[in-house]
C-alpha cells in the first residue's frame, strides 16, 4: 500500500502519561508499553521489513516537543519522519526530533536505517517513560479504514507512543503511531 502523506506530516496531538490512558486491549497495551526495540519486534512479525524515509530536515518543533526537550531553545534540531512496513503494509509512522549535534556524530548517515538500530545498540542512550496518544485515522489518509478491537465496536482512532532518549546533554524524541494494519491491533 502506498502512503500519500508528504514530509512533514507530523503528529501534533495531546500526549498523556501512560498511567492515565485507557488502552482498549491487552495486545495493544503490550505493544505501546514495550521498552525493547520496536524495529526488532516488528521484524519478528513479518517476512519482509522495510522503511521509507518521508523526509528529514530543519522544520519548526511543535510546542509539546519544545516543552519536552530541556534544551530546545539552545540547539538546532532536525525532524525525521519515516514509515515502517511489514510485508508491504504500512505499520508505523514515526517522527523523531534529533539534535544537530547527534546528526553530525553518532547518528550520521542514517539514510533508510531505522533509528532504533542505533539507539538500542548504544548503551549511552537512556530512555524515558512513555507518553501515549490517540490520533484520528483520517490524519493518516485512512479515513475509510476501520480498526477491529477485540472488546467492542469498530473505531477510527489510532494509538501512538513517544519517549525521550538522552545521552549526556543531547535529547531525542521518538514518536510512533501504529497504523491500521499494525500487529498492535490484532487479537492475541
Amino acid at each position: 500500500m502506498e502512503l500519500t502523506f508528504p514530509f512533514e506530516h507530523g503528529v501534533s496531538v495531546q500526549w498523556m502519561h501512560a498511567s492515565h490512558a485507557h488502552i482498549p486491549s491487552q495486545n495493544l497495551r503490550r505493544w505501546l508499553l514495550d521498552t525493547g526495540s520496536l524495529t526488532e519486534r516488528l521484524q519478528e512479525c513479518c517476512d519482509t521489513f522495510s522503511l521509507t524515509r518521508l523526509g528529514q530536515g530543519e522544520v519548526p518543533l511543535y510546542a509539546n516537543e519544545k516543552r519536552w526537550l530541556p534544551t530546545a531553545s539552545q540547539k538546532s534540531w532536525q525532524i525525521r519522519e519515516v514509515v515502517l512496513y511489514g510485508d508491504g503494509a504500512p505499520w508505523v509512522f514515526a517522527r523523531s526530533v534529533l539534535p544537530e549535534t547527534l546528526i553530525t556524530s553518532e547518528l550520521a548517515n542514517l539514510g533508510t536505517q531505522p533509528l532504533g538500530v542505533r539507539l538500542f545498540n548504544d548503551d549511552r542512550f537512556i530512555r524515558s517513560n512513555f507518553e501515549l496518544c490517540e490520533v484520528p485515522a483520517s490524519a493518516f489518509d485512512f479515513s475509510n479504514r476501520q480498526i477491529e478491537q477485540s472488546d467492542g465496536p469498530q473505531q477510527t482512532m489510532l494509538w501512538g507512543r513517544r519517549s525521550r532518549f538522552h545521552m549526556g546533554n543531547d535529547y531525542i524524541i521518538v514518536a510512533e503511531i501504529f497504523l491500521p494494519d499494525a500487529p498492535a491491533y490484532k487479537n492475541g
